[in-house]
């Protein structure tokens, strides 16, 4: 990742209004946007050279009161070089094991794969997804225990590219990891080689659902709730008859939104799992 400089864009805000702050990031230039819980916020980054997005970006976010939204807590904007952005992972990501085989670690880690192990070697560089966030822990765990080898995937915001890392993994056959980030493309192409997978796995870079073709038996998307409701008509068409839909990104209060949106496409929920406040579940496509 190129030394340069970006600003840290850290909104205070309810879980409640998550989507909708990250939405008014993304919309204003920002990447990379993380949910952490500690206090309750949502921060992207944003390129120092971009700074003038930044008025209009905090005069959005003190709309939302207009349309029945709780209002922000805090808005705070500290610099942050790449650098410094990836040394700060170096503090809390650490080697960790999920379900019953897959375990992630990151690149620097000296530690040694058990026998009965695969592992995920990582370089989160300025992408979104370690398996340390609940949401992306939930979607290895679920993935470990429905993936079957010879499946077609496809992982629509793969990010650091390590749920389709995990898929390929798992033996899917092939893999198709979307992304509109450039920067979060440049490190899952990195994350994809390191791991040996290039063979299965196929780095798109584009806008979700609208790049695919063909069906899959598994679609995986850990993204925000709003985004799983708005697209859910577009589900069908993209996962075969008797395929599976893993989603997460959406905390409990959305839940019952997220479901009822994917039932009334067609499809069958048939399992939940829930960490804190977060929610991943697997749907399936009679």
């Amino acid at each position: 990742m190129q030394d340069n400089r970006w600003l840290s864009v850290q909104v205070v805000a309810s879980p409640e209004v998550w989507d909708a702050v990250a939405t008014v990031l993304i919309e204003h230039g920002c990447t990379g946007v993380e949910l952490r819980e500690a206090p309750p916020r949502v921060v992207g980054y944003l390129p120092e050279a971009q700074a003038e997005r930044l008025k209009p970006l905090q005069e959005r976010l003190n709309t939302f009161p207009q349309f029945g939204l709780p209002a922000i807590l805090g808005f705070q904007v500290e610099p942050v070089l790449a650098q410094e952005w990836q040394h700060a992972w170096r503090r809390y990501f650490r080697s960790r094991r999920y379900g019953t085989r897959l375990r992630v670690q990151p690149s620097w880690s000296q530690r040694k794969p058990q026998p009965d192990e695969m592992t995920i070697v990582l370089d989160p560089g300025m992408a979104f997804g370690t398996g340390n966030h609940p949401t992306t822990a939930l979607c290895l765990e679920l993935l470990d225990a429905w993936m079957q080898p010879g499946w077609r995937v496809a992982d629509i915001g793969t990010g650091t590219g390590i749920l389709a890392i995990a898929a390929a993994k798992l033996g899917a056959s092939e893999v198709v990891a979307v992304e509109n980030d450039p920067l979060a493309v440049l490190v899952a192409q990195r994350n994809i080689q390191r791991n040996d997978v290039a063979h299965q796995v196929r780095l798109v870079e584009g806008d979700s659902w609208y790049v695919l073709q063909g069906q899959f038996d598994m679609v995986m998307c850990n993204i925000l709730s709003g985004f799983l409701i708005q697209t859910a008509l577009l589900v069908p068409r993209f996962i075969r008859a008797g395929g599976l839909y893993l989603v997460s990104g959406f905390i409990g209060r959305n839940a019952h939104e997220v479901r009822r949106a994917l039932e009334g496409v067609g499809l069958k929920q048939e399992e939940v799992r829930k960490r804190r406040t977060w929610v991943a579940a697997v749907f399936r496509r009679p």
